[in-house]
């Protein structure tokens, strides 16, 4: 699946331009935000600052699509066209990721309204190991929440993306059913060096501009794996069982293997095997058909 996933964004026939697009876009919201901010003071700016959202929706909507790809099966990437398609997918992969962030900001908000209350209770020591206790608990819970939402957010996009709708990325049965899978744990736990690698590589090479192209292809990979992992949970593979063959009627004889033939063969143009009185001698029987081994014969005593 590892190897599958490194392959990916380069298969098909536009993997390069795939792949420039991809590593510019984050160049071109940046250039609109900066010419945006430069140009505030007049109304150009104020047009020309939202513009630069665009380009980061495209790109969310280009995972979408690499996603519902893989959740499909299907074994190559897809291209960037159907903008305004990429940029309400990705509208709608922000609004999935913020919606699972809620759970995180309420714990964080708890976490510092204790310590902001942990100052009005300098010199009670019952109060002061109270607070501690609270705040080191929520703080072990928010930390707990992050793994959980690095986990469940990217299947929550895989099934929205399967589905194409919203609602699929809240839908608990499909979620559990998935998250407690081998196959999505697996895929899951395959994408963390990607992650890692992809996001060393794009640090150390981000002043030659090459780190923005690797950034962007280890993305793909990622995000294809937790797609592959989705898939593979819902469709798990069948394994071959060894049947045996069932006969509607069991033959009541044996049945000489000329006679299962579509067209029988005339044995009458078959050489002897031997003489009957030599078959008789080694054998005790008689030799009904004149020459065939016992094995094709219908012995009789």
């Amino acid at each position: 699946m590892l190897g599958d996933a490194i392959e990916y964004p380069a298969r098909g026939e536009d993997a390069l331009t795939t792949v420039l697009v991809g590593g510019l876009l984050p160049v071109l919201s940046v250039l609109f935000g900066l010419i945006g901010l430069a140009l505030s003071v007049v109304v150009i700016g104020l047009v020309i600052l939202p513009l630069a959202l665009l380009p980061g929706l495209a790109l969310f909507g280009y995972y979408v699509a690499v996603l519902r790809g893989a959740t499909a099966g299907d074994p190559d990437p897809p291209r960037f066209r159907e903008g305004k398609r990429l940029i309400g997918d990705g509208g709608r992969f922000l609004v999935v990721s913020l919606v699972y962030t809620i759970p995180f900001v309420i714990l964080s908000g708890v976490f510092f309204v204790v310590l902001a209350a942990s100052e009005a209770t300098v010199g009670n020591t019952a109060a002061e190991t109270v607070v501690a206790v609270v705040a080191a608990i929520t703080a072990l819970l928010a930390v707990c929440y992050l793994l959980v939402y690095a986990y469940v957010q990217p299947l929550a996009l895989a099934n929205f993306a399967r589905e194409d709708r919203l609602r699929a990325a809240f839908d608990l049965a499909i979620l559990r059913e998935a998250g407690l899978s081998k196959a999505y744990a697996i895929a899951w736990l395959l994408s963390i060096p990607v992650w890692l690698v992809g996001g060393a590589l794009e640090g150390s090479l981000w002043f030659v501009l090459i780190g923005l192209f690797v950034g962007f292809y280890a993305d793909v990979a990622r995000y294809y794996l937790y797609g592959r992992g989705l898939h593979e949970a819902l469709n798990p593979t069948n394994h071959r069982q060894s049947v045996e063959p069932v006969y509607e009627t069991q033959p009541d004889r044996f049945v000489p293997a000329t006679e299962r033939l579509a067209e029988p063969v005339d044995k009458k143009t078959i050489p002897r095997i031997e003489e009957s009185a030599v078959f008789k001698t080694r054998t005790g029987k008689l030799d009904a058909e004149q020459g065939w081994p016992d094995w094709e014969t219908d012995e009789r005593e």
